[in-house]
C-alpha cells in the first residue's frame, strides 16, 4: 500500500482513515519521519507503571531535563486542562487500569507534551467519552500549540467525528 501524506510544520490536519489497516500505515509513516506521541484511545500507557512512571520514563530516557523539572511541568499542564493538584498527586500514583478513559488520554497528552514531539497525533481523541470530556480533549491540542507554535498536529479517525474548532482544519481522506 503506497501512501504519501505531507504536512507542513505548525499546521493542524484531520485525517479520516476509511479502513484500519490505512490508519495503521498511516501511524507508521508519521513515525518514519519524525519524533512524534500519540494519542491513543486507551492512553498508551504502560499497564504495571504508575501513571507518572508512563509521563516521566520516556523524557528520562533522552536525559532532557530533571525530574523536579518534569514534575513542576507536568503539575502545570494538568492544572491548564483543569486538574487540580490534589488530583494529579493522586492520579501520578495509579496504575492505568484504574483510569478512566479520558484520564488515560490526558495522562497521554501530557506525556507526549514533556517528550516535546514535532508531531502530536490525535487517534480518535473524542471516541468512546462523555461529551464534557470531550469538550476537555479540545483544549488539548490548543495547549500543545501554545507550547510548541511551528509544531505539527493529526486528528486521525475512522470516521468524520464532529468536534467543535476541528471543522477549520484540512481534512485528508484515505
Amino acid at each position: 500500500m503506497e501512501l504519501e501524506l505531507r504536512l507542513n510544520a505548525g499546521r493542524r490536519y484531520r485525517v479520516i482513515a476509511a479502513r484500519p489497516e490505512l490508519k495503521t500505515e498511516l501511524l507508521r509513516r508519521l513515525r518514519e519521519s519524525a519524533p512524534l506521541a500519540v494519542v491513543a484511545p486507551r492512553g498508551g500507557l504502560i499497564g504495571n507503571l504508575k501513571v507518572w512512571e508512563n509521563l516521566v520514563l520516556p523524557v528520562q530516557y533522552h536525559g532532557r531535563t530533571t525530574l523536579s523539572m518534569l514534575e513542576a511541568r507536568a503539575a502545570r499542564l494538568f492544572r491548564a486542562l483543569g486538574v487540580a493538584q490534589e488530583r494529579f498527586v493522586e492520579l501520578c500514583g495509579l496504575l492505568p487500569e484504574r483510569l478512566t478513559e479520558f484520564e488515560r488520554r490526558l495522562a497521554a497528552f501530557v506525556r507526549g507534551v514533556l517528550a516535546e514531539p514535532e508531531i502530536m497525533v490525535y487517534d480518535g481523541l473524542f471516541d468512546g467519552i462523555a461529551r464534557n470530556e470531550a469538550h476537555r480533549a479540545a483544549r488539548f491540542d490548543p495547549l500543545f500549540l501554545r507550547h510548541f507554535p511551528f509544531r505539527t498536529a493529526v486528528y486521525v479517525d475512522t470516521h468524520d467525528a464532529t468536534m467543535p474548532g476541528l471543522e477549520a482544519h484540512p481534512v485528508i481522506h484515505l
